[in-house]
């Protein structure tokens, strides 16, 4: 395992859990109250989180986590595919902390300055970011032929997870459900204030995005996957008002096939929303009538 990276997470724990009898624990016995080490034998997560490059990839062929930042909708609407991008091959705890969370928190809308690298006091929308990215690492198939993928384009953030929901999505919404694919790794986090065992990592999630851009995240997912979907609400209303002004019959299911990543119900909240803002108005009926964009208000 790297040295460095177990002293890094120690130093984190030391300030999350200033006091903490767990800190005058040598390594070795510190790593195996985290369960990384069980009788001398580091286990997979452990080896997940702390391996080296080396190790990792050893045991876990495609492991990499990848993070695309595309300047456009789509990969063919800016003039290059993409800006900057990360593919990560190093363990969990490095990945997360010095390469993909700091150029998501960059990304996201932020009025005030974030003091410390983490703190409760951050902003929502940043929270419910930083619980994606915690939410992918521990529920992860790291023996899956596919692999994790972030993006970030000018409308929205995208994380891909494969691996599927452990059970239907309002069900886990409903209670206190929490079972993630790598309890160990969701321990490691937890225990430096990153992650909770209570199961509400989703409503962080939904509640923290819709504080600041009042539009919730699309979730959506199949047998063997599932994606998060975080759109920024003003880039989606813009789309509405094009497209509807190219097509004013255009209907809410049409929308939806036209606009990536989101539900007829994610339309149906943007266009209640520019109805509500007096920025459209529908003329007739549902079925025969069509959208009108009100003069002056289109941006």
């Amino acid at each position: 395992m790297r040295i460095d990276t177990i002293q890094r997470y120690r130093n984190y724990f030391s300030q999350v859990n200033p006091g903490h009898r767990y800190q005058k624990l040598s390594n070795e016995t510190f790593l195996e109250k985290l369960r990384v080490a069980i009788n001398g034998k580091v286990t997979y997560d452990g080896l997940l989180v702390f391996g080296t490059e080396v190790q990792v990839m050893n045991t876990f062929p495609n492991f990499r986590t990848e993070y695309l930042e595309v300047p456009g909708i789509s990969y063919t609407d800016g003039p290059t595919t993409y800006t900057f991008r990360i593919s990560s091959e190093k363990n969990l705890f490095e990945t997360f902390f010095f390469d993909i969370y700091d150029g998501l928190r960059q990304k996201v809308e932020v009025p005030f300055k974030v003091i410390d690298d983490f703190r409760d006091d951050e902003p929502l929308q940043l929270q419910a970011i930083r619980e994606a990215l915690v939410n992918l690492i521990m529920h992860t198939d790291y023996f899956s032929p596919s692999n994790s993928r972030i993006r970030v384009f000018t409308d929205r953030f995208k994380f891909f997870n494969p691996g599927c929901l452990p059970k239907a999505l309002e069900d886990i919404l409903k209670g206190d459900f929490s079972y993630p694919r790598n309890p160990t790794v969701a321990k490691i986090f937890r225990f430096i204030q990153l992650s909770e065992t209570i199961g509400n990592g989703f409503h962080k999630m939904i509640d923290g995005w819709k504080s600041y851009y009042q539009v919730e995240p699309d979730i959506k997912g199949s047998f063997d996957y599932y994606t998060i979907t975080f759109h920024i609400a003003q880039k989606i209303t813009q789309k509405i008002l094009e497209l509807i002004k190219s097509n004013p019959k255009i209907t809410r299911k049409e929308l939806a096939q036209k606009i990536e990543d989101i539900t007829e119900d994610g339309i149906k909240y943007n266009i209640s929303k520019l109805k509500k803002e007096g920025r459209i108005k529908r003329i007739g009926s549902d079925k025969g009538g069509h959208w009108e964009i009100v003069e002056g208000e289109e941006q």
